[in-house]
């Protein structure tokens, strides 16, 4: 049956020799239950003699325990199965008793006891009790048991490193959990067990993640699938040791780093001492992790929502040392808003997660070696400074883009765009609107639906158009076209025209994102319609989620409006740009292109009484960029309404007299 490796405890000359089992714990359990089941179907059936040789394998003699439970068996298993193995192996209970007395309902300890049990007792009744068959049969069973069984037995003195041949022996054969591992490892430095018999009481204080099944349970997908207690060893090692670790090299990963933090020739004093600091440091991270995978943060509770949507696990140990940290919480918020920002404005974009394991790491780097109160600034520059595609923190104008012209219902999963907007939905919401329905069971929905050929018509002088047919199949999966609804209201609204499902929404719909669909939208639903809610969309979006570097960032930072006070100062500006805009169809003026920016660059704007500064920042900004080519900034910048004037057919406009262009302005 394999080797084990056994270590042995010191010991007084008088008392009960021991070793711990370093490797082979599974094994031996199993074999104790099957012995102990087959010692109890022997007891049941009177046959006395084979029944008590049994009991001496796996209990020891009253005279041998001091008035010690825990020293009863022969074999003591780990901590969070005592309970189990205790009853199963009390012939007096059954494992109804226990199903009802404990809460190890589905214990496989006491499972594997009455199976092994159930399949003895019936081999044992195949034969009669006449004729001396059962009694061959009792023996045969005992020798197989007792005597057949092989097991190679590695014993090793209390001076040799067991985890030399331990980790040896597991890459030959079925792996350890890697925190197995490095549990068994803790112990051993920390010398629980080896000198008295309290290591139940020591690997409880030492290693508590064995008392709660939440870090057993298996989670990931596919070749990722592990225990929770190793994707956390990972998590924590990458943390400490601030690079990446490989999965499935975490014991090893912990062993260099234990040795380093102890020193080279550290003695064993040092290393116990190492091994409880480090037990500890496992045992604090860990419950901030428990936080963060739970979203019990109530603090940052929304954004650990929607991480677990976009399911970015690179990002975890960067949190675990914003929340272990003294980062004070304002600047916790500000990284926050950050970080949740870079991560869906890429997932909107479409953008990879390849590289956000060594992303995250060089950002650790740079936060450990810098005062915690400047964390925010640290973490909104490094990622303002990345440029390569992997790790770039998308613009609004990116963003924009993805808004308007990409298919984000096909290219985001549905969890991902219902995230985006339920993002808005919660926004729109004010503190005086009634509680929150409960998003989760809500649904994505087209507005004009997939199958529109029936009751959304295109214009009559676009039917039978090939190209207005695409344009109206792609634009039909843009963000625009998309609203949230619940179960019984999607199947109600359906493939209804537009006049049909504005007014069932009305009617049904309490969803803020809904009640401004229905007052501001438009009698006609068509392509047109699509891109300016696409655009309403965005102007929420990047509120909700501002890039905060280089100058968007400082226009983000600068601005101290209140929610109300931000929205008068856009609808504002929005109405005189478009007062503007309306000179340039009077025909008594004869505004060019280049005067008309440079009369709005000349604006000194204010509203309600005050000077905007938020916007002479992005008059600046304008500014800066005009000379990059004025049609791609008006389209970026300008709200829709004045694009639609601003970037009028060319050919529309009187041409200038012809002159020898001047190199440095790209209008002439």
């Amino acid at each position: 049956m394999g080797a084990i490796v056994l270590q042995q405890k010191q010991s007084a000359t008088a008392t009960m020799p021991c070793r711990i089992v370093v490797d082979g714990q599974q094994r031996l359990t199993t074999l104790q239950l099957l012995m102990d089941a087959i010692q109890e179907v022997l007891e049941e059936r009177k046959h006395s003699d084979p029944a008590d040789r049994l009991a001496e394998l796996v209990k020891n003699s009253i005279k041998h325990r001091g008035g010690d439970p825990d020293l009863a068996f022969k074999v003591w298993p780990t901590l969070v199965d005592r309970a189990a193995f205790t009853h199963a192996m009390s012939n007096d209970l059954s494992a109804n008793d226990h199903v009802q007395a404990n809460d190890h309902v589905q214990s496989l300890i006491v499972k594997a006891h009455e199976y092994f049990k159930a399949q003895a007792g019936q081999w044992l009744d195949r034969f009669p009790v006449e004729d001396g068959q059962r009694n061959k049969a009792v023996r045969a069973l005992e020798k197989a048991v007792s005597t057949n069984l092989k097991i190679v037995v590695i014993d090793l003195d209390g001076s040799e490193d067991p985890h030399v041949i331990f980790g040896t022996l597991n890459a030959r054969g079925t792996p350890l959990l890697q925190s197995d591992m490095v549990k068994n490892k803790i112990l051993y430095d920390a010398k629980v067990g080896l000198e008295d018999y309290e290591e139940s009481k020591g690997e409880r204080d030492i290693w508590r993640f064995s008392l709660e099944d939440w870090w057993t349970k298996d989670v990931g997908r596919g070749t990722q699938r592990r225990q929770r207690i190793d994707r956390f060893l990972n998590h924590w090692l990458t943390l400490r040791n601030r690079t990446e670790t490989k999965q499935n090299d975490e014991f090893r990963a912990f062993e260099r780093y234990a040795d380093d933090k102890a020193g080279k020739g550290a003695d064993d004093e040092t290393r116990a001492a190492v091994a409880k600091e480090l037990a500890k440091d496992l045992v604090e991270i860990g419950r901030i992790y428990q936080q963060v995978e739970e979203a019990e943060r109530t603090d940052i509770a929304r954004f650990l929502e929607r991480l677990k949507v976009i399911n970015v696990g690179q990002v975890t140990p960067l949190l675990l040392w914003l929340l272990s940290t003294d980062v004070p919480p304002k600047t916790l918020t500000n990284c926050i808003k950050a970080l949740e920002s870079f991560l869906i404005r890429r997932a909107i974009c479409g953008y990879s997660a390849r590289s956000y394991g060594d992303l995250f790491v060089g950002l650790l780097r740079k936060l450990a070696d810098s005062p915690v109160d400047n964390a925010d600034g640290i973490l909104v520059s490094y990622l303002d400074e990345q440029t390569a595609q992997g790790t770039l923190w998308p613009d609004d104008k990116e963003l924009r883009d993805k808004f308007i012209g990409a298919p984000l219902y096909r290219h985001l999963t549905q969890p991902r765009l219902q995230m985006v907007l339920t993002a808005v939905e919660e926004a729109l919401r004010t503190n005086k609107a009634e509680s929150r329905t409960g998003h989760g069971k809500l649904q994505v929905e087209h507005i004009m639906p997939q199958a529109w050929h029936s009751n959304w018509p295109l214009p009559d002088d676009a039917v039978g158009d090939v190209e207005a047919v695409a344009k109206r199949d792609r634009t039909l999966h843009t963000i625009g076209n998309l609203t949230l609804v619940n179960g019984r209201l999607n199947a109600a609204l359906s493939n209804a025209p537009w006049g049909s499902k504005r007014k069932t929404l009305a009617d049904h719909s309490v969803l803020f994102l809904n009640k401004e669909l229905v007052s501001e939208g438009p009698d006609v639903w068509d392509e047109t319609a699509i891109e300016k809610r696409a655009m309403w969309l965005h102007k929420r979006a990047v509120k909700i989620w501002p890039h905060m570097g280089g100058s968007e960032g400082r226009q983000t930072r600068e601005a101290q409006f209140d929610e109300e006070d931000v929205e008068e100062v856009d609808d504002g500006f929005q109405k005189t740009l478009i007062e503007i805009a309306a000179d340039l169809k009077d025909p008594k003026n004869n505004w060019t292109k280049k005067a008309l920016l440079e009369e709005v660059l000349e604006m000194k704007l204010v509203l309600n009484g005050k000077k905007v500064t938020r916007r002479s920042a992005w008059f600046k900004k304008l500014e800066r960029k005009r000379r990059k080519g004025l049609i791609d900034m008006v389209a970026r910048d300008f709200p829709h309404e004045f694009v639609e004037f601003f970037i009028a057919d060319e050919s529309e406009e009187e041409k200038p007299e012809e002159v020898t262009p001047e190199p440095e302005d790209p209008e002439t």
